[in-house]
């Protein structure tokens, strides 16, 4: 079901119940009667928000679900932005970055997250270019964005994620624990907690680059406190990890333990995963591998 930029709210709402099986009287309940959800299909009148929730608890969608198809089925522009900035990242693609760039600066984003989004671009320049500058005052306003915010949503977890190579040892470590303490409303929520793995992972990554092995190990622990069975790629990726810290803290020159866990994980069938890690075998340890 596509949804038409004429489609009312209320109008998709009659939609997505009717394709679930759905009558009014099944969805009302005490607090919304079937005349109230019948003259909201039908535009005569908007729901408070409280009701609003109740009527898509009874058609059994997620409010998260909802949103998704008010957007046409599509992720919401600002994480769309993300996406071009990776698939542009991935390729190498310098002057499509500078493209993209110049196509944000223009745009109508309220001026924080403008800012934000272009920190994000010229993030990924920097990483692939290490020549290009980024100012102390930028650093700045994203350091202070982050450690602002009291709750750290997805976008947050996007920001930090995406912009740890332009900050400092000691702003890293810091805004990391900032992560930690705030990222606990929304860990209950799938896609939340699937990008804060991927976070703590980067964060973790990052630290081992940096020689911090005791800070690495902090952020370890809280990671697997959030991890499940379920979680197979982050557990593949941090036992990786941790390998990694106890290869470096008996200082061996031998990286046949390593290799050996990344033969393991080829035995799985997983090529994707397995090129992953030997490329980052390469950049830890790249006089030895």
């Amino acid at each position: 079901m596509k949804l038409e930029k004429s489609m009312q709210l209320g109008e998709l709402y009659r939609e997505l119940r009717i394709a679930r099986g759905l009558k009014l009287k099944d969805v009302a309940r005490e607090n919304l009667s079937v005349s109230q959800l019948s003259r909201f299909e039908n535009g005569q009148s908007m729901l408070a928000a409280d009701k609003l929730l109740i009527a898509i608890s009874g058609i059994h969608m997620t409010f998260s679900e909802f949103g998704h198809a008010i957007n046409n089925y599509q992720e919401p522009e600002t994480f769309q932005i993300v996406n071009k900035i990776n698939e542009l990242y991935n390729k190498q693609d310098i002057d499509g970055l500078y493209s993209l760039l110049e196509s944000e600066k223009s745009s109508e984003t309220f001026d924080v997250y403008k800012r934000l989004n272009e920190l994000i671009i010229k993030a990924s320049i920097h990483t692939l270019d290490s020549t290009y500058t980024i100012t102390e005052d930028e650093k700045n306003f994203l350091t202070s964005y982050l450690y602002e915010i009291e709750e750290w949503t997805e976008y947050e977890l996007f920001v930090f994620g995406n912009t740890m190579s332009i900050l400092s040892e000691s702003d890293l470590i810091f805004l990391g624990k900032a992560f930690v303490d705030r990222d606990k409303l929304y860990l209950s929520l799938p896609s939340h907690k699937k990008n804060a793995e991927v976070v703590f992972l980067n964060l973790i990554l990052m630290l081992i680059g940096y020689g911090k092995t005791y800070q690495a190990n902090y952020f370890i622990e809280h990671l697997e406190k959030i991890l499940t069975y379920q979680d197979m790629f982050a557990m593949t990726w941090l036992n990786f990890l941790k390998k990694v810290l106890n290869h470096m803290d008996e200082k061996s020159d031998d990286l046949s333990d390593l290799e050996t866990f990344i033969k393991c994980v080829e035995g799985t069938g997983n090529p994707i995963m397995v090129a992953f890690l030997k490329e980052n075998l390469s950049s830890i340890f790249p006089d030895k591998s």
